[in-house]
């Protein structure tokens, strides 16, 4: 017993001195704040990043005190372009319930593609307007085709990913000043930007895209009117049109840069329907415009696509594509369904000045009918097209858009 009795303490003492150490061996460690530290593996930091591995009789040198800071990627714009955005009879039809329009089920693919663009802009080759007849009730004026749309079509162009409309083309006088007035008015209701047509001799004569410190200006000009700009006063024409002038263009340039654009992508309707190769005169439009100093020259009218291309300014090579082909229409030759969607990247150098950075295209191609629906564009990439498996004759087309437009240029 006398035995036990001296030798308790020492066994208390033992006791509490192999809990305190095993209590220290589990204990997570904290930091100042309280906050777990967490454990790290060897051979790597805290932020994952690999530590120096030191070799024998070699010192490990300290890390730097004032470590230099990574360089900032510069900023880039996206702009998206397509080309004629027609809504004739046939489409009409087929959009309506018996209530109203609707105009998605076109665009449902598309859109996809859009969504990585910071802006989307098209040539809006048909009126809005709301006193004259639609297409599907009215097919022909004056025997040429006449062009006339619900204003759902523009909540729908909205809906797809569409900011800015241009409209100088042949069409836009189909319906003389009320079209042109109406037209402009339904855009302006839907919140999207335009240029090319105007109500007034005072509104600017250009679009102006500006984000992320970038301002883009957008111009487009018409070659002719289809003889029914007569359906205007030539007081009205003179403000109301933009047909395609070396001094007008020169003084809307100067305007734009006025207004702060640091680079402009000009719109212009001409050419000759249904043939792959520019005319002259769209070459010679092409040159003027390159030396006037617009930076990007997009065409349209043709109907069918045309070649990618660039022209000398004197200093350097402006990029163009003669024409982007219809973008929607119910055309039925395999050659007018063919379409792409151009995607323009901008960046800024170190001075400030904006500048292509890259540039591509989407081969689409517009489908009668997929999946119950009318009117369809189908992109040929598997990741927008959601497994579409085209036909021989659709990939036959896309085949055929890469070789008509080419590769794009190299500026």
């Amino acid at each position: 017993m006398n035995l036990f009795k001296n030798i308790l303490p020492s066994a208390k003492f033992t006791a509490l001195a192999l809990i305190f150490i095993l209590a220290l061996s589990v204990a997570p460690v904290y930091g100042a704040t309280g906050k777990q530290t967490p454990k790290v593996a060897s051979g790597t930091s805290q932020g994952g990043k690999p530590l120096p591995v030191q070799k024998p009789g070699v010192e490990t040198p300290k890390p730097s005190e004032d470590p230099s800071p990574e360089q900032p990627k510069p900023e880039t714009l996206t702009i998206m372009l397509t080309g004629d955005l027609m809504c004739k009879g046939a489409q009409q039809q087929a959009a309506y319930d018996g209530k109203g329009y609707n105009f998605k089920p076109s665009f449902k693919y598309v859109r996809k593609i859009f969504n990585k663009a910071d802006f989307v802009v098209g040539n809006l080759e048909t009126l809005v307007s709301e006193t004259l007849p639609l297409s599907k009730d009215k097919n022909l004026l004056q025997e040429r085709p006449y062009l006339n749309a619900p204003e759902e079509w523009l909540r729908d162009l909205k809906w797809a990913g569409f900011d800015g409309l241009v409209l100088a083309n042949n069409h836009c006088t189909d319906g003389g000043k009320i079209g042109i007035t109406e037209t402009l008015a339904a855009i302006d209701r839907n919140g999207l930007g335009r240029t090319g047509l105007f109500s007034t001799r005072e509104e600017p004569r250009y679009m102006l895209l500006e984000a992320k410190g970038f301002k883009i200006g957008v111009l487009a000009y018409a070659g002719y009117f289809n003889r029914k700009d007569h359906f205007l006063t030539k007081d009205e024409q003179s403000y109301m049109l933009n047909l395609l002038d070396k001094n007008a263009l020169k003084a809307d340039i100067a305007k734009l840069k006025e207004a702060g654009a640091q680079y402009i992508i000009c719109y212009t309707h001409s050419g000759t329907e249904y043939s792959h190769y520019p005319a002259p005169r769209q070459e010679a439009a092409a040159e003027m415009m390159a030396r006037a100093g617009v930076d990007y020259i997009i065409g349209s009218h043709p109907h069918v696509l045309q070649p990618a291309d660039k022209v000398h300014n004197g200093k350097r090579y402006i990029p163009l594509i003669y024409s982007m082909g219809n973008f929607t229409s119910p055309m039925p030759l395999p050659a007018t369904k063919e379409t792409i969607i151009l995607s323009v990247t901008l960046t800024k150098t170190p001075s400030g000045q904006v500048k292509l950075a890259s540039h591509k295209y989407y081969p689409c191609y517009l489908l009668d009918r997929y999946k119950g629906e009318s009117f369809v564009l189908m992109p040929q990439s598997k990741y927008y097209n959601e497994g579409y498996k085209p036909t021989a004759a659709v990939a036959n087309s896309f085949r055929h858009i890469r070789k008509v437009v080419g590769k794009l240029p190299t500026t």
